[in-house]
């Protein structure tokens, strides 16, 4: 029996997360929660009302590179191994908005950035409305792509690229229970969540009511359907407004790239929705690449399996670029490991990520973890961390914590019918902890922080043989191959010149650059071939 803080860690935190392959499905399938009273589905655009200074993007060790993809890894224009690691950033995103009290988003700070600067982070997922891009048929939003672009300058500033992420959950903000009288016994009224504006939301008058998972409604599944199958168009206007998007960054190096659709959903049997989803991909990425053709380099790509969060059986939908027809060059497969932090099954953290590295390299693509992120501070959560921050190293993977902050506004924080109508009350614990209802800030969740900001390399010469990082002492080893002379190795770290010692092979001249929170280590490869950087505890 799991602790009552992990139940109800898994009860605030239902997502959809896992990809299998072989006939086997590791699936979290979970769903909201009925409460007795509704709101109604209205899609709140985020707070705007704070400002963020404009500076420009750092240069020095920090500087943001275009990246591409080589052998299966994230590179730089100077063929270094990157590794990007940040958190997931909602404050750009549409959400439902189930409590009058309570916006779903808050607003980034300079603080906010600074403390991600501070704690090592190399990048932000940044969540993006298709309802806000396009709210209106073919009616472009320039001043949301503005609001973006600030976020994107704000995170550069501080060293940080952005992967800017289609978002959606269930779907849309549109699609909600207004009366519970609505539902029938066994069905639960359902949030609204966030993604396709409501022109593009056909429903066909069914249901909202779920049977479980936030997807298992009949309207929600109406809506995918639709969309796959581009009725109305619906398909083939979100492609256009990624090229639309892609059209503004193109050439932009701080931008990582473009993840293209936060956890699709598998709406009908895998075996029919296979091509849909092949040429949904097909469609964006030539909008894309389009956008991006007199650019001096092409962004990366994120693409997420199809999961079949409403009705697992209809099986998981792998994206294969060779079936699709699509080049892997700038490819990057961006699934999503919850094992262990949500219940799905017996699959261990450790087995998620060599499935998923598996699937990828056998298709030649990088894997880069969109999604990750424990919801509490208790010994089990902490241990689980650990483990997964071991087995993040030792597979030299990247990726994103979800997330930052959690406003009790949030749809995964707020009761269906509101706080005050439920009485409810909960803490979200996050990076940066929130106290709901009221949004009390709590500050920085220290306890997962000092894991989260454990020392990496940034960019390396060559390929990265080996990556262990111990947040306990300070500790890092980090060796490479393949190096050519003159390359530039930069590393983090979380201590200060009283912290580790370096020690070198294969590199020189050693600079240390003290920042807020740490250090950034320099140092120049001497001879083609392989190189060391360790940190050895005083």
């Amino acid at each position: 029996m799991r602790s009552a803080s992990s139940a109800r860690r898994r009860h605030r935190f239902r997502r959809p997360v896992a990809l299998a392959v072989a006939g086997a499905l590791l699936l979290a399938a979970c769903s909201s929660d009925g409460d007795p009273e509704g709101a109604g589905p209205t899609a709140t655009p985020p707070d705007d009302t704070a400002t963020i200074t404009v500076t420009p993007p750092v240069d020095g060790p920090l500087a943001l590179r275009p990246l591409s993809t080589s052998d299966g890894r994230i590179v730089d224009d100077l063929g270094r191994d990157v590794l990007l690691r940040g958190v997931n950033v909602t404050s750009l995103g549409e959400y439902w908005q189930g409590d009058a009290d309570h916006p779903p988003t808050q607003p980034m700070t300079d603080a906010d950035w600074a403390a991600m600067a501070a704690n090592g982070f190399s990048v932000v997922r940044l969540v993006v409305s298709w309802s806000r891009l396009e709210p209106e048929r073919e009616a472009f939003d320039e001043a949301y792509v503005a609001e973006i672009d600030e976020y994107v300058t704000a995170a550069a500033a501080h060293g940080m690229h952005t992967v800017i992420d289609m978002h959606q959950d269930a779907y849309t903000a549109t699609i909600a229970t207004t009366d519970a009288a609505e539902c029938p016994e066994g069905t639960s009224p359902a949030k609204g969540w966030d993604g396709a504006p409501g022109w593009a939301t056909i429903t066909d008058g069914g249901s909202t009511c779920i049977t479980g998972d936030r997807n298992s409604s009949e309207a929600v599944t109406a809506a995918w359907n639709h969309f796959y199958d581009d009725t109305d168009g619906i398909r083939t206007r979100f492609a256009a407004t990624w090229g639309r998007l892609a059209e503004h960054f193109a050439g932009r190096p701080e931008v990582a790239g473009y993840d293209l659709l936060n956890e699709p959903e598998v709406s009908r049997p895998a075996a029919e929705l296979t091509p849909l989803y092949d040429a949904l991909i097909a469609d964006v990425v030539t909008e894309i690449r389009d956008a991006e053709a007199d650019a001096p380099f092409g962004h990366l790509l994120f693409i997420e399996p199809a999961i079949p969060a409403g009705n697992p059986a209809f099986g998981i939908v792998v994206p294969d670029p060779e079936r699709i027809g699509l080049p892997i060059t700038n490819v990057v497969a961006a699934p999503h490991n919850y094992a262990e932090s949500i219940d799905i099954g017996e699959v261990t953290i450790e087995a998620m990520n060599d499935l998923f590295l598996g699937v990828a390299g056998g298709i030649g693509i990088p894997t880069w973890l969109g999604e990750h992120g424990w919801w509490g501070t208790d010994a089990e959560s902490l241990e689980e961390l650990d483990r997964f921050a071991a087995d993040l190293d030792a597979n030299v993977l990247g990726g994103a914590w979800w997330q930052w902050r959690q406003p009790c506004g949030d749809p995964h924080s707020v009761p269906w019918g509101g706080y005050e109508a439920t009485g409810e009350s909960n803490e979200q614990i996050h990076l940066h902890g929130l106290a709901c209802p009221g949004d009390e800030d709590l500050g920085p969740t220290e306890e997962l922080l000092r894991i989260v900001r454990r020392a990496y390399p940034r960019a390396a010469p060559g390929t990265i043989t080996t990556l262990e990082s111990d947040w306990r002492t300070g500790a890092l080893t980090v060796e490479g191959t393949g190096a050519a002379a003159g390359d530039e190795l930069v590393a983090w770290t979380p201590t200060g010149t009283d912290g580790p010692t370096a020690v070198l092979e294969g590199l020189e001249d050693l600079v240390e650059h003290e920042v807020d929170g740490g250090r950034v280590l320099t140092a120049t490869v001497v001879a083609d071939g392989a190189w060391s950087l360790r940190l050895v505890p005083r």
